[in-house]
């Protein structure tokens, strides 16, 4: 009996040691759009000291350099495998977003707004322990896809945005940007990517999602075909608008002809002739009233829309200005605590411009600075009000264009002690 029973054991751990090397290796491998990628480094995301995600990044080349992960070619993969009981869409959505900000460049995010802001978005769901979220950079976009399930595509732009998040001057920690760049033991590592191929979906929320890509394809699909619906139709308008013209002007070149018919027999009746000129001017008139009529019906005029664009322009200033915020901390870092008492423009206020361009619902499709205060750190602070202060009022119905874009005047004050 005990003989069987060690035959057994020795069994079982033979059968333990032959099966974890293969569960490591399909762990340190995968392809995206046939491409093979390996994992570059696996780390714990926690947040206020509880486990969120176990995230894994994946390459075509290793790497220890964080710029070269962000900035080498090829296509990459970032893996988030889910710790927490459960994480809320809402909240996930802002993580990202002050993730984004924080580790990026003002003018980088500003530059991709619509991008940064449809990434966010897809991550506005819900997730619960166990669920996969993979993040592919790929040469024409960036897709997201939960347990297994593609939820929506941004551009591939963003992807180097999202990345820094992870590797950049804010990681969520030293030690997790140290394990994604691979800069761990190689017993630290085993045991990571052990618990990384241990995280796995439910059936039941690879199916949820799985229904909810095909929901989100169809809705796609419906949009295009709606899209594609108004655009006919606004060409029939168009071609049927130019065909009412052309019947006008064949009409009045008509009344014309006929008009000078009449006037030639009757040459030798001035009376009549005079009552048939003073005719075809009344008609003239009522026509040129008509079609004054018509283009007022039209829309505004052009000195409007001049204003209308320049009231806008000034609630879109209005706007901005109450989110931003004096970085008094910032500025008594690099200048001191006498640059307050003693302000000096361009270095403590000063004025800065910026250009804002936004969609008809008010919200940020990109800015920039046009020119600067003189100091980066306000600067910095403008910009990143500007991003936080969407959306913005939306466009008015009678402004022409998807977009629009002005320069908006921001004066810094002085601090005041």
């Amino acid at each position: 009996m005990k003989k069987l029973i060690l035959i057994l054991t020795y069994f079982l751990s033979t059968v333990a040691l032959l099966t974890q090397p293969q569960v490591s290796v399909a762990a340190e491998q995968t392809t995206v759009a046939g491409s093979n990628l390996e994992l570059n480094g696996v780390g714990v995301h926690s947040e206020l000291r509880k486990e969120w995600f176990l995230n894994a990044l994946y390459l075509t080349t290793k790497t220890d350099d964080a710029e070269d992960a962000v900035s080498s070619s090829g296509v990459k993969r970032m893996e988030l495998r889910v710790l927490a009981e459960n994480l809320s869409g809402r909240r996930l959505k802002r993580f990202w977003i002050e993730r984004i900000k924080n580790n990026n460049e003002a003018s980088s995010v500003l530059s991709n707004a619509k991008s940064v802001r449809d990434f966010a978005n897809l991550m506005d769901n819900d997730l619960v322990a166990g669920d996969i979220v993979t993040i592919d950079a790929l040469p024409s976009a960036t897709v997201v896809s939960i347990n297994g399930s593609e939820i929506g595509r941004t551009d591939v732009a963003a992807f180097p945005l999202i990345l820094r998040t992870w590797v950049g001057d804010r990681p969520p920690s030293s030690e997790f940007k140290d394990a994604i760049l691979g800069d761990v033991s190689s017993v630290q590592r085993s045991e990571l990517i052990t618990r990384l191929s241990a995280v796995q979906p439910s059936q039941a929320r690879i199916a949820m999602f799985d229904k909810a890509a095909v929901q989100a394809r169809e809705e796609e699909e419906r949009k295009k075909r709606e899209e594609e619906e108004r655009k006919k139709r606004e060409e029939e308008e168009r071609k049927k608008q130019e065909e009412q013209k052309k019947l006008q002007e064949q009409q009045k070149l008509e009344e014309e002809q006929k008009a000078l018919a009449e006037q030639a027999q009757k040459a030798e009746e001035v009376a009549e002739a005079e009552r048939l000129r003073r005719e075809l001017e009344e008609a003239r008139r009522l026509l040129a009233e008509q079609q004054a009529a018509a283009e007022a019906a039209a829309g505004p005029t052009e000195a409007e829309i001049a204003a209308i664009r320049a009231k806008y322009s000034d609630q879109l200033g209005a706007h901005y200005v109450p989110y931003f915020e004096y970085p008094q901390r910032d500025i008594l870092r690099r200048h001191g605590k006498s640059a307050l008492m003693r302000p000096r423009k361009g270095k403590t206020h000063g004025d800065v411009s910026i250009s804002i361009e936004v969609d008809r619902e008010g919200d940020l499709v990109g800015g920039a600075l046009v020119s600067s205060s003189g100091e980066k750190i306000l600067d910095d602070a403008v910009m990143n009000a500007l991003f936080d202060s969407v959306p913005f009022p939306a466009m008015p119905e009678d402004l022409p264009g998807e977009t629009f874009k002005t320069t908006v005047s921001i004066s810094i004050p002085a601090p005041q002690m």
